[in-house]
């Protein structure tokens, strides 16, 4: 496998563990905090679920997500030409 595909696989990792966090991060500022959750859910929760992409949020900018998808058939790319140079 060859170092990119490994970053791209560890970045889409992250990219889930990241959802992961801020779903639980957004649960226990609105239970332990309440009064602050309407704020911290249409500010800064909301930016980075936007930064993230596909929770939801419209964006027209790069999201995490979109530079996934589009550098995952170019990374399985560069490994094919790898392989057949081998």
């Amino acid at each position: 496998m060859s170092q990119k595909v490994e970053a791209l696989q560890r970045l889409i990792e992250i990219r889930e563990e990241m959802a992961e966090l801020i779903h639980e991060t957004q649960d226990l500022v609105r239970t332990e905090f309440p009064g602050n959750y309407s704020n911290a859910e249409a500010y800064w929760i909301a930016h980075i679920k936007s930064a993230l992409g596909d929770m939801g949020y419209p964006t027209y900018s790069t999201t995490f997500m979109t530079f996934l998808e589009g550098n995952e058939e170019g990374a399985y790319e560069d490994e094919e030409e790898e392989d057949f140079f081998e």
